[in-house]
């Protein structure tokens, strides 16, 4: 507890484990060889088991996961320190706080959720610090500061980052619309374009006029992608390949893009997604 010792208030989450989920079903694909699941218990002897061997079957990390919680609050029960633990859509705390069940799958986005709920409850001078080394986390705390308190940061391995410096040079719009713009230029789990790194992304996100942060606001939203949003990506896409500008209704030679003609000049225009 060295890195939360000056801190009154303690909220740890975890991944939740769906089997039926599109996650679940994406490491089973990337899994090699067989998953064995393993109880976790407090007698549970792990001296000679590889970790990748024991985390392989999803059925023991979500044990764990809902152990090691168990375990944090039952160690913390007399503690004046306010511990709150979240695992398997069920969060709690050694003090007598309630809280609703929740459907997070991503510890990434509870970790908000319940960073916004402690927001609520302290006082609106108190710090509030995540730790996290994920660059998925700064994106969504820099997203979410108009919910979080003023002075927030977050510990990453290259140091301590102060987020309301962030939102003021982004400003509002481009900050909501940063996750948006994280998963369409590349992230963990989505494919990146050709030869253009996160560095030359985000000199043309600075720049991106109001159409196409208004286009990436509403990947967030919107269940489909409409012609009109298509055409404002794609142009924002073609700007990074060519940054004195081109016009991008001549190159793709469209009206709208709805034909299957047209999907393949869009194509056979733009750079090929590398995964």
């Amino acid at each position: 507890m060295s890195l939360t010792r000056d801190y009154d208030e303690i909220i740890l989450v975890f991944d939740t484990y769906r089997t039926d989920s599109l996650k679940s079903a994406t490491r089973d694909k990337r899994r090699q060889g067989k998953a064995i699941q393993y109880q976790v218990r407090d007698d549970t002897n792990i001296k000679h088991i590889p970790l990748s061997r024991f985390l392989s079957h999803d059925q023991t990390k979500a044990d764990l996961t809902d152990y090691l919680a168990a375990k944090i609050l039952e160690y913390n029960r007399r503690s004046s320190k306010l511990i709150i633990t979240s695992a398997s859509g069920n969060t709690r705390s050694n003090k007598d706080l309630l809280f609703e069940e929740n459907n997070h799958e991503e510890a990434d986005t509870l970790l908000i959720h319940q960073a916004v709920l402690a927001s609520h409850r302290n006082p609106a001078d108190a710090q509030l610090m995540f730790f996290s080394p994920d660059t998925d986390i700064l994106v969504l705390v820099t997203a979410n500061y108009d919910l979080l308190l003023k002075n927030t940061s977050i510990s990453m391995a290259s140091g301590v980052v102060q987020i309301e410096p962030l939102w003021q040079a982004l400003g509002k719009e481009r900050a909501k619309a940063l996750p948006a713009f994280h998963a369409f230029t590349g992230a963990d789990n989505t494919g990146r374009f050709s030869r253009i790194g996160k560095a030359i992304w985000l000199q043309i996100y600075l720049k991106a006029d109001e159409d196409i942060i208004n286009a990436l606001q509403m990947l967030l939203d919107e269940a489909e992608v409409a012609e009109g949003m298509l055409s404002t990506l794609a142009s924002f896409v073609c700007a990074a390949y060519s940054p004195k500008g081109i016009n991008i209704k001549t190159i793709l030679n469209y009206d709208g893009i709805s034909s299957a003609n047209t999907g393949q000049r869009v194509t056979s225009s733009l750079q090929p997604l590398e995964r």
